[in-house]
């Protein structure tokens, strides 16, 4: 089916009392991606790997099975379905009519049926261990034959369209064929312990995976033996051959680089997660009320245990070994041996099949089940089982899936319907303040019979309750109609899937709301004016450097302006020409006369807001000094010292120094020794004068570098 092309879906939910002005600054919540879409609650919606949710398929249960695992699957040519089972060696029959039950048609006298496949002309063969039997389920005597005394176990089975059997054995690593005749030749004899799976091509072109290495054979219809792929992985677990002759290669390696090759696995999931109150026949969710029996997280009850393997020794007992998964991959290998690799997970992939144009991968020990949309590498998660393994799987004609478990063995069907309505619940996305929305979009792929709907609501605290708004209308692709929803502080959509066609789905890529904070004025939060009266007095004072910090609870951008007043005037100055974007200003003092000052700063959000809706914020300094005026310096001379006093109108003084007769100028201090008033009173020693006239200069520096001088003419007689 060819897809129409992805559409941009948008609809204008939030009817708002103001327009929102062309310049105002919108913000948007976009949700996208596996990451966007993740953290929602989903009903009956699966999403993959490439952020597409789409409506999940129904989980049934098949009836009830006395088995530890379900290791094999294969449907006769009446359309009858063989479980090959485990640990007693059994092999159960379904008829296809509905309601049918599982009924034992094999109980073979070794502990383990490990696989299954029916020939072209309707005769169902089962492959065991540890004795390593290929067993004629369908004939009445059960007759069984042994491709040779050293073949232990019949990991797999395939046949061609000639009838002709393949069985992937061990411990010896051998590739067997098996004519209709009932004759037995050895294909391969590989370096490998075991070969672990086998498939054939429509062609006859025969593939076998081993453990150890991970090797990929190929073995041509003249027998000729080649390598077509060596994984980075130790053990190729899967083969399936796509109806193209595609090849599929999945592996099952464990982390532990000295664990066992053997594919005869079994782990209880023991994932810690609840199975949920709901059940159908046998089959549990813990998908939300609603949802049972749905794909999103369907589970099969299991027994819990620790991981374990099963390793059959040379005596045919068992025993066991805990599991860790590695990385492992699946990788499509093309006629001309290219290699890609199209999945991966740190799961151990135990099953694949191939239904309609997509892979399907069963994993363990989480027992998961994937689609790979295989062209585009996209995979999508279907089902979660509470079995720990989903060890086979059997595409059915009509599209479902029949997968076959372990711990306990079962058979449940994956339907090919889609669930017909599907729901996703957004998280709740706070925009930190109370906001007005805007358009609510969305981007969907929409088969005829499928739409995709949306809905928001708002409110004022974190978790949705009685306080929120009622959800909007529904809005669906084809409606124009407008829905009022309050401002909030917080917001949440829901998103409906739904088709009238079982067969098709929509698909919901990506989900976009914007929004404006309702606006807020900025926070100057400091205004710094230098005190000119701490200064030392070194530099005269010309600029004076003006510094601020400001906010924006909207993360608006913002413009600044300063106004100045002196003591006395009856208006404000504007000192910056227009508004500035700069957080400091150096404002000339030169150009204005002494005295004391007021410096407003005031900051606006006009850069990011229409006029209607801006806000200024504004700040008034402290006193602030502008001193253009010396200090007065008088001086009282007599006999043996001078009184010196020292004033200035505005400014604290700094500092004064004297010289006798055009020496060095030598400091002068306070007689209380410190400068920190408006006036200073000085004593300067004079006795030691040589007779005779003396020049005495005094000069003194206010804090803003001013400098006052004053000068007496001494006269010291013999």
């Amino acid at each position: 089916m060819i897809k129409p092309p992805m559409r941009l879906v948008a609809a204008t939910l939030i009817g708002l009392a103001l327009t929102l002005p062309a310049t105002a600054k919108l913000e948007t919540w976009r949700q996208e991606g596996p990451a966007g879409f993740a953290r929602n609650r989903r009903e009956r919606i699966v999403l993959s790997d490439q952020g597409r949710a789409r409506l999940g398929r129904e989980l049934e249960p098949t009836g009830s099975l006395p088995a530890e695992r379900v290791w094999d699957l294969a449907r006769g040519k009446d359309g009858a379905v063989y479980a090959a089972t485990g640990d007693g060696g059994k092999v159960f029959r379904r008829d296809a009519r509905e309601g049918s039950t599982w009924v034992q048609v094999l109980a073979a006298a070794d502990g383990e049926v490990l696989s299954i496949v029916t020939t072209p002309d309707g005769h169902t063969f089962a492959g065991t261990g540890p004795t390593g039997q290929v067993v004629d389920v369908t004939d009445p005597a059960h007759r069984s034959s042994r491709p040779d005394p050293h073949v232990q176990y019949i990991w797999d089975l395939a046949a061609d369209g000639s009838g002709n059997l393949y069985a992937a054995t061990g411990p010896t690593g051998q590739l067997w064929k098996r004519t209709r005749a009932g004759t037995w030749s050895l294909l391969l004899d590989s370096k490998a312990s075991h070969l672990l799976s086998v498939a054939v091509t429509p062609d006859g072109i025969v593939y076998a995976g081993s453990d150890g290495e991970g090797l990929i054979y190929r073995i041509e219809k003249d027998g000729k033996v080649s390598v077509v792929y060596d994984a980075p992985q130790s053990d190729i677990r899967a083969l399936v051959v796509a109806t193209d002759g595609t090849l599929f290669a999945g592996t099952a390696a464990e982390s532990n680089a000295n664990a066992s090759r053997l594919a005869a696995l079994f782990s209880p999931a023991a994932d810690g997660l609840d199975a949920g109150p709901s059940s159908v026949g046998g089959v549990r969710s813990s998908a939300p009320t609603g949802a049972a029996g749905h794909v999103e997280a369907a589970r099969v009850p299991q027994e819990r245990a620790p991981l374990a393997e099963r390793r059959p020794t040379a005596s045919g007992t068992a025993a066991l070994r805990t599991l860790m998964p590695g990385e492992n991959a699946v990788y499509r290998i093309e006629a001309d041996g290219a290699v890609r690799e199209i999945f991966r997970a740190r799961a151990l992939i135990f099953a694949l099949g191939w239904s309609a144009d997509r892979l399907l991968v069963g994993t363990g020990p989480d027992g998961q089940l994937y689609e790979i949309r295989d062209r585009d590498a996209e995979s999508t998660p279907l089902a979660k089982l509470d079995s720990g393994q989903i060890l086979s799987l059997l595409p059915e004609p009509e599209g479902g899936i029949l997968l076959g478990t372990g711990d306990p063995g079962t058979v449940v069907r994956l339907s090919s319907r889609h669930a017909a309505r599907g729901e996703i619940v957004s998280e709740v996305h706070d925009t930190r303040l109370r906001s007005r929305f805007g358009a609510l979009s969305w981007r969907a792929d929409t088969p005829p019979g499928t739409t995709v709907s949306l809905q928001v609501r708002t409110g004022n605290v974190g978790e949705p309750d009685e306080t929120w708004s009622a959800w909007s209308a529904e809005q669906t692709i084809a409606s124009s109609s407008r829905a009022d929803v309050p401002a909030g502080r917080f917001v949440q959509y829901r998103a409906r899937l739904a088709t009238s066609d079982p067969a098709v789905t929509p698909e919901l890529a990506t989900v976009a709301l914007s929004y404006r904070s309702v606006n807020l004025p900025p926070e100057i939060t400091k205004l710094d004016v230098p005190d000119v009266s701490v200064a030392d007095g070194s530099t005269r004072q010309a600029r004076i450097s003006v510094r601020w910090e400001a906010i924006d609870p909207n993360d608006d951008d913002l413009a600044f302006t300063l106004q100045v007043r002196k003591d006395g005037w009856p208006s404000w100055i504007s000192i910056t020409p227009s508004a500035i974007t700069e957080k400091s200003f150096n404002w000339d003092a030169t150009t204005f006369p002494s005295g004391t000052y007021r410096i407003r700063l005031s900051a606006t959000d006009r850069p990011s807001n229409g006029e209607g809706d801006t806000l200024t914020r504004d700040r008034e300094s402290g006193p602030c000094l502008i001193d253009h005026e010396p200090p007065t310096v008088s001086i009282d001379p007599k006999r043996d010292q001078a009184g010196i006093s020292l004033s200035d109108g505005l400014t604290r003084l700094a500092k004064a120094e004297y010289s006798l007769d055009g020496g060095a100028w030598t400091p002068l201090f306070p007689d209380d020794g410190l400068f920190d008033t408006l006036r200073e009173a000085i004593t300067l020693p004079l006795s030691g004068l040589k007779p005779g006239a003396h020049m005495l200069m005094v000069r003194g520096t206010d804090a803003a570098g001013n400098v006052g001088t004053g000068d007496a003419l001494l006269t010291v007689k013999d």
